[in-house]
């Protein structure tokens, strides 16, 4: 099994209270995060959901999320090093658009693909190309049959 799809016992728990991590690597990485800790957030946000979006009511739920994140960076920062830093360093000079950061997202992607086993196979609505003579009703229209295709595969 991959390190992600393993089971956080409750012992581990309280080994990553907190994660000293800034917020553009975690965005560099995002995509990928999502896919490895998609059940644990899963589980937290039906837990919110449940619990009338009371987070006291999910602290455990959270620190799973935390954990998994913790896990998936330390495996990211062993084995793509570089090319986050690179990806990361791009997104944080460019004033976060991401967008004029495609030739290191490529390289971090392929590492990630081929060091870790995750691909990036979603594609984020802003990156599609869009006809300049696109009413808003038409983009809107495309927009909300992405979302639905987007949640039919996941």
């Amino acid at each position: 099994k991959q390190w992600y799809q393993r089971r956080v016992r409750g012992e581990e728990l309280d080994n990553y209270k907190d994660y000293n991590v800034t917020t553009v690597p975690i965005m560099a990485a995002a995509d990928h995060l999502g896919q490895a800790c998609k059940d644990a957030n899963d589980r937290y946000m039906l837990c919110r959901s449940d619990s009338g979006a009371d987070p006291r009511k999910c602290l455990r739920e959270g620190q799973v999320v935390t954990n998994c994140t913790k896990l998936f960076m330390d495996q990211v920062y062993e084995k793509c090093k570089m090319p986050l830093a690179r990806h990361a360093t791009c997104i944080d000079l460019s004033g976060r658009k991401f967008d004029w950061c495609r030739e290191t997202q490529v390289e971090f992607d392929q590492c990630m693909l081929e060091k870790m086993n995750i691909a990036r196979d979603f594609t984020w609505y802003q990156d599609k190309p869009h006809s300049k003579f696109q009413t808003w009703g038409e983009s809107a229209r495309e927009f909300f049959t992405d979302v639905t295709n987007i949640i039919k595969h996941h």
